[in-house]
């Protein structure tokens, strides 16, 4: 019988999903955040999802310089959103549906005040506008 070609591919397959099982490199973080987009007292917003931001409105997303940030977004409201960092060159994909998520890793190398917004039309005058702070 031909089982060691066989045994082989099975080997090679397996290994090959095992190693599809882990992160991908670069996407470690040092600091998470995550914002769900919402309707608040009329206004659209992002909210805070655990830790100390949460429940807050457009919260101020505090760093520091050198460290490996994530933000991610979940779209709590079913119209298109997405987080975008002008100043940083940042920008995730749209959450189109109630939902779906999308998120940024990045490593904060400059102190200074960000913002972070959302790019769909309207949705930034709508109030979808916060800050990321770096700090030393």
């Amino acid at each position: 019988m031909k089982t060691k070609p066989i045994l082989a591919i099975l080997l090679l397959l397996c290994g090959l999903a095992l190693a599809g099982c882990g992160e991908q490199a670069g996407d470690e973080a040092d600091l998470a955040f995550s914002l769900r987009t919402g309707i608040v007292e009329g206004r659209m917003a992002y909210i805070g999802v655990g830790g100390a931001i949460d429940g807050q409105i457009n919260p101020d997303l505090t760093v520091q310089t050198g460290q490996r940030v994530r933000i991610a977004i979940v779209n709590g409201d079913g119209a298109s959103h997405d987080l975008a960092l002008p100043d940083l060159g940042r920008q995730t994909p749209p959450v189109m549906g109630k939902e779906t998520a999308a998120a940024l890793t990045f490593t904060a190398s400059e102190t200074g005040v960000y913002s972070y917004l959302c790019t769909v039309a309207g949705h930034r005058q709508a109030g979808m506008e916060g800050r990321l702070v770096v700090t030393q």
